[in-house]
């Protein structure tokens, strides 16, 4: 009987991917959060996060670094949209290319999250009760450094919100805290359901008394589409999506169609 290859456990198969933010006011006020890779250096984090703020560190959960220098900050065109896409050199070339667990070189790796297809007109009630992890950085009481924590929970609500987005937002029953806000929330077969962007409150009881919420996927397509980026294998999905947006193949750049070509074409997808 062949031996299959082992597995990472869910947590350490997506952590190399999440980084900590940290930024700072023009009053001197520190803050923290979370983004994510979807390939090619492009991070994803909440626009409250690094809107009007100094970033200070973009720090990776494992392998990798990331220069400040390098980072350009892309917001979307609709002012509501809770989200941003920071453009970086962030690499996991040596992690895939030279990073081995057991000793082995066929254990599963990812570099990336995947962005999944569902888009506002596919959500329903069938999601309600769908096992979901969140991944984030609230502060620690004692912790030296940061750390990333990671929460399984489920989803308890889906709203369409009377103020602020103008999307979906998932409620999700992890507790929500502060840090946690740019943070990816995925499904138990690891593809992002949504983005923490904000604690639904009343009146001004603390964070970790509201419900987290977590913003639907679409506006993230939407930045890609209206930016023409096309982060590593989450080309595929986008391809898919093209309809939607109203764009044909001559949008996409001639090499990642060749490589997708060439990819279908190996599995008899012609």
């Amino acid at each position: 009987m062949e031996e299959s290859a082992p597995q990472l456990g869910f947590y350490s198969l997506y952590s190399p991917c999440l980084l900590c933010v940290e930024t700072r006011s023009e009053d001197g006020d520190l803050g923290i959060g979370t983004a994510f890779h979807i390939g090619d250096g492009y991070l994803v984090t909440a626009r409250h996060v690094v809107e009007g703020r100094e970033l200070t560190s973009l720090i990776p959960a494992s392998d990798g670094s990331v220069s400040l220098e390098s980072v350009e900050v892309i917001y979307p065109s609709d002012p509501t949209v809770d989200l941003a896409i920071l453009k970086t050199n962030f690499s996991l070339d040596y992690y895939m290319r030279s990073v081995r667990h057991w000793g082995r070189d066929d254990v599963k790796k990812v570099d990336h999250i995947e962005i999944g297809g569902h888009l506002n007109d596919w959500i329903g009630d069938s999601m309600v009760l769908m096992k979901v992890v969140a991944f984030g950085y609230p502060p620690i009481p004692t912790s030296p450094d940061p750390r990333l924590v990671a929460v399984r929970g489920e989803v308890n609500a889906i709203i369409d919100p009377y103020v602020g987005s103008r999307n979906p937002l998932f409620i999700i029953s992890p507790m929500a805290r502060g840090g946690f806000s740019g943070g990816p929330v995925l499904t138990e077969s690891g593809w992002l359901l949504g983005v923490v962007t904000s604690s639904l409150l009343t009146d001004h009881a603390a964070p970790e008394l509201g419900y987290g919420a977590a913003l639907t996927i679409e506006p993230l397509w939407e930045m890609l589409f209206e930016n023409k980026i096309f982060p590593a294998s989450n080309f595929d999905m986008m391809f898919e999506l093209r309809h939607g947006w109203g764009v044909d193949e001559d949008f996409f750049p001639a090499e990642k169609l060749r490589q997708l070509k060439d990819r279908d074409a190996g599995r008899g997808e012609i």
